[in-house]
């Protein structure tokens, strides 16, 4: 199984990162620059999600006796997420966004919730977006460049934000996309995307576009090549806006939430395919998503199918979220988001087909929980978040060990049988 994280601890990397945004701030005078050079923008970036949270019910496999065992019930602090960075722009038709991020620091790995622990001596710090955009015209927003490292643009809730989900966590249905797409739970690898954005006069229709194409999964020669197979990943996605857009121009990032501002319906399909490669004959994925937007009412969902061949071979499954929250201001002008959220696995269950799932490195078995979130914030970008989730999953007929989901297998841990939590958070951004 894929865990979010890969390196080996990197502390002198960290202070190189630092080191690179303070010789930046040094080195430009971003107030006197000559009318004839292009202005320079730099942008410090910081968002931090704090949890604390209760866990009851979580089992683990003992494998010899061949038996789920409960573990103690348990009380986890932890730096859930963080990203730190730089963005800006140079003129106005080129932005760029250098961000790293500083993941599930003391998190306890029996704890309920997902993602790779990351408990070593100096917490494993990465690179989360390195990229730059050019707007192609400058008088139109009809096409843009976006080049680097940072995740292709398919599938709504994978290129949204956590900090703009509104739920607690992100729903988990983007881990189980970016692992069959790209391989790994980050979904972050090198590419090229071209996109962009119409709108009609009245500016109650309008639609965008990504395109992109990006390199292929790097599984030989120690991870710096795809093999003797070379297929690029090739990604898509067009959405269409029905009364208010999200945004009346071009942007990569999505949102949830628009505290009643918005009244309008968002209906998106996106995929990707690669064909011939050292690990399958094709790797496809292919979904619908939706977000409306009523004032105070907001509504989202997915729903992806993700399907590999090799070799006469054949699995399919399925995943996704429904997603349903409201925005309440309150007489002191604070604000109250309560957020319902489902999300879904859906695989294989029968025997044979568990097995072929399980032959060419494809999920299998069923993953859901439904969470119920309450956000208060005391700012616009400093949320309080209370929440309580429940998870059920189902191992099919192959039994629990070589099932492959998320209800049942851990990076690190092994079998396991995920319990529920009790998570309050603090959310907060610049």
């Amino acid at each position: 199984m894929c865990t979010l994280f890969n390196e080996k601890p990197t502390l002198p990397m960290l202070r190189s990162f630092l080191s690179f945004i303070i010789i930046l701030f040094l080195n430009f005078n971003l107030i006197a620059q000559s009318d004839e050079q292009p202005k320079l923008v730099i942008k410090p970036t910081l968002a931090i999600q704090l949890w604390t949270t209760y866990t009851d019910g979580q089992q683990l496999y003992n494998n010899d006796l061949q038996r789920f065992e409960s573990v103690d019930n348990r009380l986890n602090f932890t730096l859930h997420r963080s990203r730190m960075g730089i963005k800006g722009s140079y003129g106005d038709r080129l932005v760029y966004d250098f961000t790293g991020s500083l993941d599930f620091v003391g998190q306890d790995a029996l704890a309920g919730y997902v993602g790779a622990p990351n408990n070593t001596a100096s917490p494993r710090f990465r690179i989360w977006n390195f990229l730059t955009q050019y707007k192609i015209s400058q008088n139109s927003e009809g096409l843009y460049w976006t080049m680097g490292y940072f995740t292709p643009l398919m599938s709504r809730e994978s290129i949204t934000s956590p900090f703009a989900v509104g739920s607690f966590e992100k729903a988990w249905s983007q881990n189980y996309i970016r692992r069959h797409v790209t391989g790994t739970g980050p979904g972050r690898i090198v590419g090229s995307n071209f996109g962009g954005f119409f709108q009609n006069d009245t500016k109650k229709l309008s639609f965008d576009y990504n395109l992109g194409i990006w390199n292929p999964r790097m599984i030989a020669l120690n991870g710096n090549s795809a093999g003797q197979k070379f297929s690029p990943l090739l990604t898509y996605r067009l959405s269409v806006h029905i009364g208010d857009a999200e945004s009346n121009k071009y942007s990569r990032g999505l949102k949830f939430n628009f505290k009643g501002q918005r009244k309008g319906i968002t209906l998106g399909v996106s995929g990707s395919r690669q064909g011939e490669a050292d690990l399958w004959d094709s790797n496809t994925a292919f979904g619908v998503d939706l977000l409306a937007n009523f004032g105070a009412l907001n509504l989202s969902g997915e729903w992806m199918q993700l399907k590999r061949d090799w070799n006469g071979v054949s699995s399919s499954s399925n995943t996704g979220f429904i997603k349903a929250g409201s925005y309440i201001k309150l007489a002191n002008g604070k604000e109250l988001e309560p957020v319902l959220k489902y999300v879904f696995f859906d695989g294989p269950t029968d025997l044979r087909a568990q097995e072929d799932a399980f032959s060419i490195g494809a999920f299998s078995g069923q993953d859901n929980y439904f969470e119920m979130t309450l956000n208060y914030y005391m700012a616009a970008k400093i949320r309080l978040s209370l929440a309580y989730t429940i998870r059920n999953g189902d191992s099919g007929a192959i039994g629990p060990v070589p099932v492959n989901n998320n209800f049942y297998k851990q990076g690190g841990v092994g079998t396991i049988q995920k319990g529920n939590y009790l998570g309050f958070g603090l959310l907060f951004s610049i």
